[in-house]
């Protein structure tokens, strides 16, 4: 393995999963291995700019987006983020909005890439 791709696809908010996921990137990315985070689904909401989860007591994950970048990907379906009535302005800057083919690329093209859905 020379790489991990951490797919979310979970809301940040109400559960670990993205906040978890985004920090398995993070440790990939401190110990010399190329690491990169796919939001889907509901995931893309972890990309989603000026994020103020104060008042329900959860870290911001939005932060955690800037300290992958730029030694990793934060790619975000453009499907999915659509689905969601979202657009790209409404993301933050670290995010790459990847439409299907490139969905499809990112599987083909890295095949010694561990892939893990959080």
């Amino acid at each position: 393995m020379k790489s991990a791709l951490i797919i979310i696809d979970r809301a940040p908010y109400g559960c670990e999963d993205a906040f978890s996921g985004l920090y398995v990137v993070i440790a990939c990315l401190n110990s010399s291995l190329d690491a990169d985070v796919l939001l889907i689904e509901d995931g893309v909401y972890a990309a989603v700019a000026d994020q103020a989860p104060d008042a329900i007591e959860y870290p911001n994950v939005e932060e955690l987006t800037y300290l992958i970048f730029p030694e990793g990907s934060v790619f975000v379906h453009e499907r999915s983020l659509k689905e969601r009535g979202l657009e790209e302005e409404d993301l933050v800057e670290a995010a790459e909005v990847i439409d299907d083919h490139e969905l499809y690329e990112i599987f083909r093209v890295k095949p010694d890439t561990a892939i893990v859905k959080i």
